[in-house]
């Protein structure tokens, strides 16, 4: 039975490469039209074609930062930070999306204290200090701006 199965499986096996080398080459073209897209700034399509190399391709940290910085740019904070902490996983030494991810961070805290701050009474002490942090986050945050945007 063994026998025939490998006997039955040759033409198939033997088509294998072609077919590698098929995906090796749509994935390229894929790869080449989101870097198209990105670096034009036409941010739907790009984001389009890097969630389909994302699903083809999900190791490559690259498409996961410039999907993080798509997401960042249409302002979809908690879409991006996983975008980068999924970077991350497969490369924990890439200092762009250690950096882009802390710049995310850093928003969604400037936006947290911002919504604390509209329902904390004026007689709470928590409201001097919510100003404070607004006041000592926002230069940070209007100055900062995702790395690798190119």
């Amino acid at each position: 039975m063994a026998r025939n199965l490998n006997w039955r499986a040759a033409p198939f096996l033997a088509c294998l490469p072609l077919l590698a080398a098929c995906a090796t080459a749509d994935l390229y073209e894929l790869h080449q039209s989101a870097v198209l897209a990105y670096d034009s700034g036409e941010d739907a399509r790009a984001e389009a074609l890097y969630q389909g190399l994302a699903r083809s391709a999900p190791n490559d940290p690259e498409t996961w930062l410039r999907l993080g910085n798509l997401y960042a740019r249409s302002n979809r904070p908690d879409k991006a930070a996983e975008a980068y902490e999924r970077g991350l996983l497969l490369a924990p030494s890439d200092a762009r999306l250690w950096y882009n991810l802390g710049i995310i961070r850093q928003r969604q805290a400037h936006a947290s204290f911002i919504a604390a701050h509209q329902y904390i009474d004026d007689a709470d002490p928590l409201q001097a200090r919510t100003k404070a942090m607004i006041e000592r986050l926002a230069p940070a945050v209007a100055e900062a701006a995702p790395a690798a945007e190119k």
